[in-house]
């Protein structure tokens, strides 16, 4: 791993710090938490965009795609625990 220093504020120096010790990490690693949600919010604000934009068949054909898979889900799961 390549190290590097970055300049950032103060203040900002020791709420990274604080958040680090409250979580029990380092500072890296509340920098890449904080990317990993922030990507993950921009996928599902991608993902709502590309649904809202669906016409109401192809929508209901989701629904009905997610209501399959999640009883095929249920039922895999039913027969694992008999």
């Amino acid at each position: 791993m390549v190290a590097t220093t970055i300049k950032v504020p103060g203040e900002l120096r020791d709420k990274l710090n604080a958040e680090a010790r409250s979580r029990g990490t380092t500072v890296a690693g509340v920098i890449e938490h904080l990317i990993a949600e922030r990507d993950r919010a921009e996928r599902f604000r991608r993902m709502r965009a590309e649904r809202a934009a669906l016409a109401p068949s192809q929508r209901a054909e989701l629904v009905t795609e997610y209501t399959d898979v999640e009883a095929a889900a249920v039922a895999d799961l039913s027969a694992d625990s008999s």
